[in-house]
């Protein structure tokens, strides 16, 4: 039971995270950019790491442990699995949680970086009437963190081992994110303290997907694997196609080297987990 206690623990701090983009926000606009950068960089390499070399291996390896006891189960559901994690974090990621970026406060406006109409930078008014996109951001949010809860809670109870490299794989991820979703709020038309209490409540939604993991992962033997490869392929989504591309986004040379080599270091500390740390 300490691996429940203990992935429960790790949902709810990495929903605390939802605070720190409060923080952020404050930052000076260069700072905030050079955290980011570091940010999306090892992001991006723990979270690809962790699919190829984590969560789709252990979807493999509960596979063959199912075929041992009996159970037919043709490898092409899991391959099903995993391209349906990378579809379904697809739609959440462009037609529900539509307007994310990262973004940062002036004296009467928000400055917020955004995907959503390919500009680099757009100067936003802040406040008014509340967008309709604000509910948008934070249903997408909230399903986003809610599948979090069920992954990090099905990887600690597959081991301890696995469920930390996926928690930090979730959390440099998260970290980036929570710095838009605190500015997408606001700018919206949410004041300041509604913003953060609706944020945070959005993030605590990863607590009932730990609730939800915990009780079909002990009643249902294949909810391990669908999860474990539905999630290998979300996470592939991430980091190829919403996080890689902010790669080619930096003209400057040194911050690319610099890039590239951060997001090498993520690369190697989670197959470097992978191997040292004790799982099943």
């Amino acid at each position: 039971m300490i691996e429940v206690y203990i992935g429960f623990l790790m949902i709810f701090l990495i929903g605390c995270m939802s605070l720190i983009g409060i923080v952020m926000i404050s930052l000076r606009e260069k700072t905030l950019d050079k955290i980011l950068l570091i940010l999306v960089a090892f992001g991006t390499g723990a979270i690809l790491a962790t699919a190829l070399f984590s969560l789709i291996p252990e979807a493999i390896h509960h596979m063959e442990e199912l075929r041992s006891e009996g159970v037919n189960f043709n490898e092409n559901f899991l391959y099903l699995y995993i391209i349906s994690g990378f579809i379904i974090f697809f739609f959440i990621e462009r037609f529900i949680y539509w307007f994310h970026g990262h973004g940062h406060e002036t004296e009467d406006k928000m400055v917020c970086y955004s995907n959503k109409s390919g500009m680099a930078d757009e100067l936003m008014e802040k406040g008014g009437k509340i967008k309709s996109y604000v509910y948008l951001n934070l249903l997408g949010d909230g399903l986003h963190n809610f599948l979090d809860g069920v992954v990090i809670m099905v990887s600690f109870l597959t081991g301890i081992g696995y469920g930390i490299i996926v928690s930090l794989a979730v959390l440099f991820h998260e970290l980036p994110q929570e710095v838009g979703d605190y500015g997408i709020l606001v700018y919206g038309g949410f004041t300041k303290k509604r913003a953060i209490e609706y944020n945070f409540l959005s993030a605590m939604v990863a607590m009932l997907g730990g609730i939800i993991g915990f009780i079909l992962s002990g009643q249902v033997k294949i909810f391990n694997i669908f999860i474990l490869a539905f999630s290998g392929g979300g996470f592939l989504y991430i980091a190829c196609t919403e996080l890689m591309p902010e790669f080619t986004k930096q003209k400057d040379l040194k911050k690319s080297i610099i890039q590239a080599l951060i997001f090498l270091i993520g690369l190697v500390l989670i197959i470097l987990l992978v191997i040292i740390l004790p799982h099943e």
